[in-house]
Formats: structure tokens, sequence, C-alpha cells
């Protein structure tokens, strides 16, 4: 996929400290890194650089795909709200049977 078709793409971050954060693509930063912003921790004033590769992409966010190619600014308000739309639902509980430490749980 090309840098300017991953503009205003709605992903979540498989690597890295931030694994499992949600963002959007706000712009590009070589040929296989992407700035991206959630407008919260990581406002439109200090986007984060990622790989690629490091990227689940789950699908655009139209409003701000035509803004982002018209080279209009965003607002970290627009931001939170499109990925309040259309963030997938984050998971839920971890591996049955493990604590958090890793361990094996009670048996019954």
């Amino acid at each position: 996929m090309a840098q300017e078709e991953l503009l205003g793409q709605v992903v979540t971050s498989r690597a890295g400290r931030d694994r499992g954060r949600t963002y959007v693509v706000v712009g590009t930063a070589g040929a296989d890194m992407v700035l991206v912003a959630d407008g919260q921790r990581r406002g439109m004033d200090r986007p984060k650089k990622k790989n690629v590769r490091h990227l689940i992409l789950h699908g655009p966010a139209p409003d701000l795909v035509e803004k982002l190619r018209a080279g209009q600014p965003l607002r970290d308000e627009e931001v939170r709200s499109a990925l309040e739309r259309l963030a997938p639902p984050a998971p839920t509980g971890g591996t049955p049977g493990r604590t958090a430490r890793g361990g094996e749980g009670p048996r019954p």
C-alpha cells in the first residue's frame, strides 16, 4: 500500500511500548515510516513515528482522509472523535488459567 493511501487510516500498534493503542495515520516519514496521532497522548503537535510493519490497519476515517489529502490541518478533537467512532473494540481479559505474573491460576 502506498504511503498516501495510508493517510487517515485507523491503525493499532502491534509492536513497541504502545502495543494495543489505536491511532490515525496523519503523515508520512520516509519509505516505511508513518506519523500517527491519537489526539490524547500523541496530539497533532507531536505525532509518533511508527514503522508500517508494526501497524494493524482497520480502515479509513473518511472525513479525516479528505482533510489530510487536501493539506488542511487536523485538530486533536477531530482525531479523538474519529477514533471513538471507528476504533475496533479493545480485547478484554487475558489467557484463561494464567495470573498476571504468568503462573498458573487456582485449581478447581
